[in-house]
């Protein structure tokens, strides 16, 4: 819809072609190239697409840009000829790693602790921490030297149990002396980050990602659509719609949740809050009613045994 002209590639692997047929099978219609890849049945599923992605600038000829399947093109993709980049990509949620031990210190301590247990280098610099999920890949010597560099530090982290891939993508970045160049924000929009939204008018690409939360506030990444087309083997009329305007698919209805840390109606209103980024369905009133007794009978007295006045 947004270039009817680009060159598009299905890389899979082999079970997943084995499973491209009847209505599923479809989506050889959409595509330029389809390419199957055989990889060791001691992979599971989860193993096997980041053994792909990792891999993936060996399989597929010529420069390109990867995009993850969580996402949605909102405009003319073209002016990616104009970057000039062996190997792009865009921040993780579009902000200085470091700037996460502040205001995101969950994350900042279990991303250390995955680089840890992986034994990779913990001292140096993570200013530049970048996300995999849209990456611009030229077919030079440094793009395929970084690929094998990253496709063998994920090879070492799948041997500890770690399936994920941006922890082995940015310590090949880091031992190969800093080979990814940041591109825009506007070529990985990522949705669920306040960061995003200074990218969001002009965004390339939106980046919702498959989260656990039932119902989401962007509307494309509910499940009903994608679930419609796997059924159907094609795009319904609502959907197309939808995408030829993908920006404005948000929620009407969604309330956004601020919280002080410092206050007293923290845990009252952290606890509550989560009930009410649920759109009001009938599910999302019921846990609001449960979690409101939460507070009523546990949060709250333990509030005020918290911060009783002396």
């Amino acid at each position: 819809m947004k270039m009817p002209l680009a060159f598009v590639s299905l890389l899979v692997d082999d079970i997943t072609q084995a499973n491209l047929i009847d209505k599923r099978g479809e989506i050889h219609k959409l595509v330029n190239e389809f390419k199957s890849i055989k990889i060791d049945k001691r992979f599971g599923k989860e193993a096997r697409s980041r053994w792909l992605k990792t891999s993936m600038r060996h399989h597929i000829d010529d420069d390109f840009l990867y995009i993850d399947n969580d996402t949605i093109i909102a405009e003319d993709l073209s002016s990616i000829n104009d970057v000039d980049s062996e190997v792009g990509a865009i921040l993780d949620e579009h902000t200085y790693f470091y700037e996460f031990e502040k205001n995101r210190p969950v994350r900042y301590n279990a991303i250390k602790k995955l680089f840890k247990k992986c034994k990779f280098d913990t001292s140096f610099d993570f200013k530049l921490y970048y996300n995999g999920g849209v990456l611009l890949c030229r077919d030079c010597k440094k793009a395929h030297n970084f690929f094998s560099e990253w496709h063998r530090l994920w090879l070492h982290c799948f041997g500890k149990g770690i399936f994920t891939d941006m922890q082995s993508l940015n310590q090949a970045n880091f031992e190969l002396g800093n080979v990814i160049k940041e591109l825009e924000g506007i070529w990985n929009c990522q949705i669920l980050h306040d960061g995003a939204l200074k990218f969001l008018h002009d965004a390339k690409i939106l980046h919702y990602f498959a989260t656990h939360i039932h119902e989401k506030f962007f509307l494309l990444a509910n499940k009903e659509y994608t679930e419609k087309i796997k059924g159907t083997g094609f795009i319904d009329q609502e959907t197309i719609n939808m995408l030829i305007n993908p920006k404005a698919q948000f929620a009407s209805n969604t309330q956004i949740l601020l919280i002080d840390k410092s206050s007293r109606n923290f845990y009252d209103s952290a606890i509550c809050g989560a009930a009410k980024r649920i759109y009001h369905t009938k599910l999302g009133i019921f846990i609001e009613i449960i979690l409101s007794k939460v507070k009523k009978y546990i949060f709250t007295p333990l509030r005020k045994k918290m911060f009783k006045r002396k």
